[in-house]
């Protein structure tokens, strides 16, 4: 009786500490606050101001340091009074405690040449509410020494830069990943619209050598129980004052594609509540407007919280910097990444032309009327802001992959809904073999996965 009486407090305090949910978020560069629910902040690599990346306000518990760079050294910015992690001065395993987590510093170096071109780099480890993290910092090597994997096996997070010149590049991060398979490897250290360094690549480049590639927002919640079965590698965004999204699926951290209907959050003070009366939409609402790059985009609502527009049709696959200025001034500025293709759903017609549901459902061999946004160029290409026209129908070069029920779904039309600006419209032939039944999920599947919309099929 007394062991189980000193057993199960044991236990318990186990299981809670390994259920507690970590919060990750990508400050930029190398920085990320790693903070515990109810539990410690550690902070990663501060950069110093100049790389365009603020440090949070958020007071740490632990800030770690990997090597001696201004982008990765800038201790004096952080809030609190914290416990210094500091892997420059490490030339040999080191194991320290700091905040109640433990921390194996791992010696290494920035280069291939045993540090004889940038100099030394610390890998630094640590275990937080029962997730184990491997933060690589400046990472340079041609491979890990057997005495470096011994210390990195059964990984959870793995914190690699990708942006190359200065570390590793993605193709060699990947490979890194495929060694190692922690379950989830978050890319850093590359090149984003809102900071780093020119010479280091961006996206969509530094995730093309992924198999698994997901992209996420600039905060993630983690836990034991939320990891992945299978290994992934994430894309994050950079933490900003707006977050943008696609209109259809208001997905956070999916890319938008070129052309497509999106959404800016934010507080946008001042800003008036208007709606676009006609087309080709006006670039400006009141005193409200959105910049791509340098370019201002069609507006079809503005409001002081969330702004809907057209993403310039032009637009490359890549990030660019966003701005909402209210009066001629900037009111937020974030990040938009933008890829060839990206659906997002927003509603689906029966053949007869009204909205499916459990009343009005569809049939198996009927044609349905998928409405979305997110096709990518079509020919022909409308102008920014304006309704696609009937006649020529503007029509996607490739058909998109529509799974009904899992059932792979035949395409009849695909491209610009007329009358409308960036509506994508799909119809697609319900599979005769698929399933029936109210709760029938539907998705299309073009460069990225959309978000699932249920329809009815009897």
């Amino acid at each position: 009786m007394r062991l189980r009486g000193v057993l199960y407090p044991v236990l318990l305090f186990v299981f809670t500490a390994a259920a507690q949910n970590v919060k990750i978020t990508w400050i930029g560069q190398a920085c990320f606050l790693v903070e515990t629910e109810g539990g410690p902040v550690v902070i990663t690599d501060p950069p110093a101001a100049n790389m365009g990346y603020p440090l949070p306000q958020t007071a740490a518990d632990v800030v770690t340091i990997t090597h001696n760079h201004t982008d990765h050294n800038n201790s004096a910015g952080v809030r609190g009074s914290f416990t210094l992690v500091d892997g420059r001065p490490t030339t040999e395993r080191t194991e320290m405690n700091a905040a109640g987590l433990p921390f194996v510093l791992i010696p290494g170096f920035h280069d291939a040449t045993n540090g004889s071109a940038r100099g030394r780099n610390t890998i630094i480890r640590w275990t937080q509410a029962g997730l184990r993290f491997a933060h690589f910092g400046d990472y340079g090597q041609a491979a890990l020494t057997d005495a470096q994997l011994a210390d990195l096996r059964d990984l959870d997070v793995l914190l690699a830069p990708a942006g190359g010149f200065f570390t590793v590049d993605a193709g060699q991060t990947a490979a890194l990943a495929a060694q190692l398979r922690p379950r989830v490897t978050i890319l850093m250290h590359f090149r984003t619209a809102l900071g780093g360094p020119g010479q280091l690549a961006g996206v969509p480049a530094v995730g093309e050598p992924f198999n698994q590639i997901r992209y996420k927002p600039a905060s993630v919640v983690l836990s034991r129980s939320r990891l992945p079965a299978e290994p992934e590698a994430w894309l994050m965004e950079v933490t900003s004052d707006l977050g943008v999204v696609n209109a259809a699926s208001f997905a956070e951290g999916v890319p938008v594609a070129q052309g497509a209907l999106a959404s800016v959050f934010g507080d946008f003070a001042g800003s008036a509540t208007l709606a676009a009366g006609d087309v080709p939409l006006p670039r400006k609402l009141g005193e409200t407007e959105v910049l791509v790059g340098s370019e201002a985009v069609p507006l079809i609502y503005a409001s002081p919280r969330q702004i809907n527009f057209q993403v310039p049709g032009q637009a490359t696959a890549g990030q660019r910097a966003i701005e909402v200025r209210v009066g001629g001034q900037r009111v937020g500025r974030g990040s938009i990444t933008t890829l060839r293709r990206a659906p997002g759903l927003f509603a689906v017609l029966n053949q007869d032309g009204r909205v499916n549901s459990a009343s009005n459902p569809a049939r198996r061999g009927q044609v349905i009327q998928i409405y979305a946004t997110g096709s990518g160029a079509v020919t022909p290409q409308p102008a920014d802001g304006a309704a696609a026209a009937s006649d020529p129908l503007s029509k996607t070069p490739e058909d998109p992959a529509v799974f009904v029920g899992g059932r792979l779904a035949a395409i009849q039309f695909t491209g610009l809904a007329p009358g409308f600006v960036g509506v994508w419209q799909i119809n697609a032939v319900i599979p005769a073999d698929g399933p029936t039944g109210r709760d029938v999920s539907l998705v299309v599947l073009q460069d990225v996965l959309s978000n699932v919309l249920t329809v009815t099929i009897e």
